[in-house]
């Protein structure tokens, strides 16, 4: 007898490990559920678009790779903001300005976004002859299927099916979860962060650093993953009383690449800069900037807090700040493993220390899978009680998703200065 993740006295048969279910179960639950999500994403994206104004490079402030047409759809919809610089780099390449653009700025602050899914996309769209926008969609898609099935044998490693599942559903119909459909870098950041987590849980130290590299150059978001690697040896010594050589030269491996990943790009920009074409030197400074916000840490939105709201908003930030954090120190949030658990407090005391009060926090936290998850423990005892709460915490979620699409990623007006 022992205590469940949800307090329910009994070790269930549905605890067993994830390799005692059958194939068709560990693949198709998280398949249904993240595909059953992109049918909601996409009629919120359909609805979206109808909203959606004419963009050009004349009209509007931000960056534009491409007009858009008088009657924007789908496919504008989800290629707006950050999109635009993933289809310019796709097409044309870092440096690929002249002078006397009229963009050249705008065009020197792509070398801020690390390579790595433009890189890809634009691959795809040279062997299949595709569009862009065709292609970022469908890639992401299948990133996310395939990140979704993978993080669902890592939870279940720990812990029972349906916190396993809860898990993949909280993610896949996250606040921001329809940037997984769109030509953002998400999908593919989320798959090889799963790739990460999972190797380091098992300590396969050589495929994590594999992954760990590979992550740095899509999104600059590695350095938590240095605690998720202490923490797992940590774990793995009070339970052996003893490290090998191996895990300890493997996760010292791990854990400094890990902590390097926020420079990686910026030191690679250094040595692509001289072939690149006018501006070069603004270029490199730009992703070097980035970067070095990620280095050196920060509370300056303790600072915004004040400014914006006062002492209440400050208060009200602090605890929203500590009831985050925490939240993956309880016992449901530790029953998820020590690898999934640990990411999820340090990763947002990361984006915290680093990012500024704005609304692309609601996109940083999709890369934080099961986030939300704790929130359920109160639910004990009752198998029904605990989908009743699941489910209505997925259909709070899909309304807060209407708002993300309607309010952040649709542009309905050329005085909108701000997107996900």
């Amino acid at each position: 007898m022992t205590t469940g993740v949800l307090g329910s006295g009994t070790r269930t048969e549905s605890f067993a490990d994830a390799h005692d279910e059958r194939r068709l179960v560990r693949w198709g639950l998280p398949i249904v559920v993240f595909l059953a999500s992109r049918v909601v994403s996409t009629l919120l994206l359909l609805h979206g678009a109808g909203q959606q104004i004419q963009l050009t490079a004349a009209n509007f402030p931000f960056f534009m790779a491409r007009d858009f047409p008088v009657d924007p759809g789908y496919l504008d919809v989800i290629t707006t903001w950050d999109g635009q610089y993933y289809q310019y780099l796709a097409q044309d390449g870092y440096g690929s300005s002249v002078p006397g653009d009229t963009q050249l700025d705008s065009k020197q602050l792509a070398w801020a976004f690390p390579p790595g899914f433009p890189l890809v996309i634009r691959a795809l769209v040279w062997l299949t002859g595709a569009p862009f926008a065709v292609v970022a969609t469908v890639l992401n898609v299948v990133l996310g299927t395939v990140a979704m099935v993978l993080l669902y044998g890592l939870v279940r490693r720990h812990a029972d099916r349906f916190a396993a599942l809860a898990v993949v559903a909280t993610t896949s119909f996250f606040v921001s979860a329809p940037l997984f459909q769109t030509a953002y870098s998400e999908s593919l950041a989320l798959l090889l962060l799963v790739l990460a987590l999972r190797d380091i849980d098992s300590r396969t130290w050589w495929r994590a650093a594999l992954w760990t590299v590979l992550l740095s150059l899509v999104r600059i978001i590695t350095p938590p993953l240095a605690l998720v690697v202490v923490v797992v040896l940590w774990r793995q010594r009070r339970s052996t009383a003893r490290w090998s050589r191996t895990d300890l030269v493997g996760g010292g491996v791990v854990a400094s690449l890990a902590a390097g990943g926020a420079l990686f790009w910026s030191v690679l920009t250094r040595f692509a800069e001289p072939s690149a074409s006018a501006g070069g030197g603004v270029a490199a400074d730009a992703a070097s900037d980035r970067t070095s916000n990620l280095a050196v840490l920060t509370v300056r939105w303790i600072q915004e807090a004040h400014a914006y709201w006062g002492v209440g908003g400050l208060v009200f930030m602090t605890l929203l700040v500590a009831a985050v954090v925490m939240m993956p120190l309880t016992r449901y949030g530790r029953s998820l493993g020590p690898a999934v658990s640990t990411w999820l407090w340090a990763y947002p005391l990361f984006l915290f220390s680093v990012t500024l009060i704005q609304p692309g926090m609601l996109r940083y936290f999709l890369l934080a899978p099961g986030l939300l998850v704790p929130l359920l423990s109160p639910v004990r005892r009752t198998r029904r009680a605990k989908w009743v709460v699941l489910a209505v915490l997925l259909v709070l979620l899909v309304l807060a998703q209407r708002w993300f699409v309607n309010e952040l990623l649709v542009i309905d007006s050329l005085e909108q200065g701000f997107g996900p």
